[in-house]
């Protein structure tokens, strides 16, 4: 299993609040607690944010930190890795698993799967109920 981990800061997102309430970051921090996934990944950067170049927080995660993982998934280093992790334990159907981790504001924790191409899979948003479960 490998997770690679991405924080975005409070201050870089443009998380709307009431207009007669000052955007500090505890406002935001509240401002961004109700929200959804989809409501999350909507988000867009703000424009002093120099880093980020998407303008969304799933373009984001698409096309820049997801490609990023899967590089790293696909390097030749970590398949020699794999390919001797199953050779000693005596498996063909081992296989790599790995977890694109983003916290967002220190509020929540989105969680995507890569496939064994590398290709994004399942999302989440950690610690929200889902079919009877907590992911």
């Amino acid at each position: 299993m490998i997770t690679e981990w991405k924080a975005l800061r409070i201050d870089y997102i443009d998380i709307p609040v009431s207009p007669n309430i000052v955007p500090d970051r505890e406002n935001k921090a509240e401002a961004l607690s109700r929200y959804t996934l989809s409501q999350i990944l909507q988000l867009k950067f703000c424009k002093h944010d120099r880093l980020h170049r998407a303008e969304t927080v799933e373009e984001w995660i698409k096309n820049e930190a997801a490609p990023q993982l899967r590089s790293y998934i696909k390097s030749i280093e970590v398949q020699r890795i794999m390919q001797a992790l199953a050779k000693r334990v005596n498996d063909n159907y081992f296989h790599l698993r790995a977890s694109l981790v983003v916290v967002v504001g220190s509020r929540h924790i989105l969680v995507w799967d890569l496939d064994s191409t590398g290709k994004l899979t399942e999302n989440s948003l950690a610690g929200v109920r889902t079919s009877g479960s907590v992911r």
